[in-house]
């Protein structure tokens, strides 16, 4: 459940070893899946919108700040470093004499930003006070307006969807509050999980009344190849009662878990599908976990004869056919050869390494090395010598022992025959 939906991953900061969460493919795939609300596309915020804190003049009453909230606009302070955009910065000595901290939070406001990322205004360490959707690139202001503090030059134009709030971001933020670095991308947060919070809080952005419900949501898969080989108590985990229709979010039945590093909740949306993959002549189906069973409907998918060609004179949907049928008898209707073996051969040569590569050594594995079988399903013992692929040569049992008392019955060993694989006639007499 960990590493599909939320894991651990280590990285470096200032030289210092850190562990940060990382959603996992179907956290992620769920995320996506569910998208912005209507009345957050509306407002101008993009689907994978980064969060931002920003401290605009501290926490206090400040007129800097309300000037900023009235007026569409984010300001940040090193008035003297210059123009943040300017190609000279990392030359001039005002930018040089800052610190790291200082240093990041000038670039991640003048370049860090994109349209529709999302800013959070704090009011307090814990909290924030204005939610605001970015509508444009930085700009440099040297004349800042009256009631401006003189050095908040550096300005990002900011739409305020939500003011006047007082919301703890702890709740969401793996209980952690805003560090003092004036700004920073908050790598825990995403949009849903603001929203979600403005909602519990009772601030709606302030056109979500006006907006229209959301018409139907593309669906969005998740296929999972060879899903009977794999521990599916450990890919799962809580995710096999989430994935059932009646616990999708917003079913009646609707459940959601707390996940166990970042402490939020989690349910998977129903327009998430998941899609597994399977081999009936794998032996590891019969162990197949009665839960998933249950959960999934299964859909036989049977070979395709019908979507191949004739290749140099070679029929290979009469070929794939008449194989099929003999495996079906010998061994049994789940050891079929698929039409994908043959999807991309378009020349002779091609035909031969299918055959080679794959076509025989999976015929061997089948039969366990009954030569006799697998003749029968390439047809060769009505085959001209020469394009049989399979050749049986003769022991002389008196010349290597002296005697036949003990020998048994395996007097005769098999070899493939390269030269067939050449001839034309070798694949057509599978099936003539």
């Amino acid at each position: 459940m960990r590493e599909i939906l939320q894991g651990l991953a280590a990285d470096s900061e200032d030289g210092n070893l850190k562990y940060e969460i990382r959603d996992g493919v179907f956290k992620s795939l769920c995320i996506a899946a569910e998208g912005v609300s209507k009345a957050a596309e509306a407002s101008g915020i993009r689907k994978d919108a980064t969060i931002w804190k920003l401290s605009i003049d501290g926490t206090g009453k400040s007129a800097t700040r309300d000037y900023c909230l009235a007026h569409g606009e984010a300001r940040i302070g090193w008035g003297k470093v210059g123009d943040l955009s300017s190609p000279d910065l990392i030359d001039q000595a005002a930018y040089m004499a800052l610190g790291v901290q200082d240093k990041s939070t000038i670039q991640d406001f003048s370049v860090g930003t994109d349209v529709g990322d999302v800013i959070l205004c704090i009011g307090s360490n814990n909290s924030f006070q204005a939610v605001g959707v970015v509508q444009g690139p930085y700009r440099y202001d040297p004349n800042p307006p009256l009631g401006v503090r003189e050095n908040y030059k550096n300005v990002l134009p900011v739409k305020w969807l939500i003011q006047g709030q007082d919301i703890n971001v702890t709740e969401i933020n793996d209980g952690v509050g805003f560090t003092q670095k004036t700004m920073y991308a908050m790598r825990r947060l995403i949009w849903q999980d603001v929203e979600a919070l403005l909602r519990r809080n009772g601030a709606e952005l302030e056109n979500a009344a006006n907006v229209p419900a959301a018409p139907g949501k593309k669906p969005h898969v998740l296929i999972i190849d060879e899903i009977n080989r794999g521990n599916i108590s450990r890919i799962f985990g809580d995710l096999i009662t989430l994935i059932e229709s009646s616990k999708r979010r917003g079913s009646k039945e609707a459940l959601e878990v707390t996940l166990p590093y970042s402490k939020k909740k989690f349910s998977v949306p129903d327009n998430v599908y998941l899609m597994g993959t399977m081999n009936t002549a794998d032996r590891s189906l019969a162990g197949l976990d009665v839960a998933l069973r249950r959960r999934f409907v299964f859909e036989e998918m049977p070979p395709k004869p019908e979507l191949l060609s004739t290749v140099a004179g070679i029929d290979l949907k009469r070929l794939l056919g008449i194989m099929n049928q003999r495996i079906e008898v010998l061994l049994g209707r789940d050891h079929l050869l698929g039409h994908a073996y043959f999807i991309g051969v378009e020349s002779l040569p091609a035909l031969k390494e299918v055959f080679r590569r794959q076509i025989v050594p999976l015929l061997q594995e089948y039969f366990f090395e009954n030569w006799e079988k697998i003749a029968m399903v390439l047809n060769d013992p009505r085959k001209p010598k020469e394009c049989q692929f399979l050749s049986k040569l003769e022991f002389d049992v008196h010349v290597l022992f002296g005697s036949e008392e003990g020998v048994g019955n395996g007097n005769s060993r098999w070899q493939i025959n390269a030269a067939a694989f050449d001839k034309i006639e070798s694949y057509t007499g599978i099936y003539n």
